[in-house]
């Protein structure tokens, strides 16, 4: 703790928690960067600034800048990517992760009027002083580079999708109605079809190379060969078969580039294999969502002091919005867009399964608040299950609770109760469970006494 005061007046001019600082304004090709130190019993700032390019020799020198300084603390909002090279340029000067702070600019704007690269650097620098702010989670260098590779794999994907929704428009277009009969026109027997098709097969050669493409296929079809090729009949004269012919040989190099970029993350992941086989063991949690995930978080997450902030970085805690005593929409903030995803793609996989505590759970809220609000629900609730499977190092262990059961029980109770606000009475109900064997009674409507509005026999 540092406090200068004046003399004269007996007051305090800065109340500061770290006495030195460097505020940096990051850009593409700029970086300003103002040092500030403030020592007990002065009543003035020591300080220096810097400015110059962002090329790569040009960060070196300017780490050594700051590492004469010795500063207690840097900071730098997250701009981009921009911030990526001059973090790892500090940190091989020598420079702890503790004291590299990286901020979100929405959390540090500066006031309005007064906006320059300098007095941004400033604003910075005061702030790290004050220890006013929020640090972002920024993983270990090896991390950050798995978490480029995943990026670019989860970008690889969704283009593949975007260009597989175009190329079935576009079949529409011509008059072929493959959905009708495929339920996913890049599975291995529709691709194989679709390709006879868009080939130039027509007639009499695109029925036998259905029925011989069907004979050879493991899977089975709902669709008879006479269906598929009645669906399959289109204009052959159209010019929009150039454009499919396009967007199909696109779709195949992507499908390459994914499969040589899933090989090249499980190389790389060869440290994290006991973390990915224990995330492993959540239900849904396959090994390419865990392979996600690793890479979004590596194996230390000691920068975050609770599991709440870990699940508000990830977008999914209930956010706070209250004014004048009342309390308006809780939507879920702003995080990190990859993890939110896979984690609320995982949740919509529970609701699909059969059985399990975490489908239970599922059902119960889909059942009170509809799909969409039991995915995001459940989507934090792996949240916290991830956060323990790290920090504690143990497997997920699924609980035997029968929520489910006791929550549908407890609304045919509330049911018998409403009976009798509208005038109808209900005499004891008998209900059996198959489980084992149990027989229970619930009694007539009596919502003053809820607890024994039902028992055991």
């Amino acid at each position: 703790m540092s406090i200068a005061h004046k003399s004269k007046d007996n007051m305090a001019i800065f109340h500061a928690l770290h006495q030195s600082a460097i505020g940096i304004d990051v850009h593409s090709n700029l970086i300003v960067a103002v040092f500030q130190k403030g020592e007990f019993g002065k009543d003035c700032l020591e300080g220096d600034t810097w400015n110059g390019t962002a090329s790569k020799s040009e960060l070196i020198r300017f780490a050594k800048w700051c590492k004469r300084k010795s500063p207690e603390v840097l900071i730098m909002e997250s701009t981009g990517v921009y911030w990526q090279s001059l973090y790892e340029a500090l940190e091989d000067e020598g420079f702890k992760q503790t004291q590299i702070i990286v901020v979100n600019a929405r959390d540090v704007k500066n006031r309005r009027g007064s906006k320059t690269d300098l007095s941004d650097a400033i604003h910075l620098a005061e702030i790290a002083r004050q220890g006013s702010y929020r640090a972002s989670f920024v993983p270990a260098k090896y991390v950050r580079q798995l978490r480029c590779l995943w990026r670019s794999y989860a970008t690889l994907k969704n283009t593949r999708k975007r260009l597989l929704n175009i190329l079935h428009k576009q079949l529409c277009q011509v008059g072929c109605r493959a959905s009708s009969v495929f339920s996913d026109i890049r599975g291995k027997t529709a691709s194989k079809i679709l390709e006879c098709l868009i080939s130039g097969q027509n007639g009499k050669s695109l029925r036998q190379s259905i029925v011989s493409i069907i004979k050879s296929s493991k899977g089975k079809l709902r669709s008879t060969p006479a269906m598929i090729y009645e669906a399959l009949q289109a204009d052959m004269n159209s010019l929009v078969w150039y454009s499919i012919r396009k967007h199909l040989t696109h779709i195949k190099f992507i499908d390459v580039q994914l499969k040589e970029a899933e090989e090249n993350l499980r190389s790389n992941l060869t440290p994290y294999q006991r973390l990915l086989s224990l995330l492993s063991t959540i239900p849904a949690i396959k090994e390419i969502t865990s392979i996600g995930i690793v890479c979004e978080l590596g194996d230390d997450l000691s920068q975050f002091t609770s599991i709440r902030k870990f699940a508000k970085w990830i977008g999914l805690a209930p956010g706070n919005n209250e004014s004048a005593g009342k309390r308006y929409s809780g939507r879920t903030t702003p995080g990190n867009k990859y993890l939110k995803v896979l984690l609320i793609e995982a949740a919509s996989g529970i609701g699909l399964m059969k059985s399990g505590y975490l489908h239970e759970v599922h059902q119960k809220l889909k059942e009170r608040r509809g799909t969409k609000k039991a995915n995001v629900a459940i989507a934090h609730k792996l949240c916290r299950i991830i956060f323990n499977i790290i920090t504690q190092g143990t497997c997920y262990i699924e609980q035997d609770k029968p929520i489910l059961k006791d929550h549908r029980l407890a609304k045919a109770t509330n049911a018998l109760a409403g009976l009798k606000e509208v005038g109808l009475e209900c005499n004891d109900v008998e209900v059996l469970d198959s489980s084992n064997g149990e027989i229970k009674v619930i009694h007539k409507a009596k919502k003053e006494n809820k607890q024994d509005s039902f028992c055991s026999c």
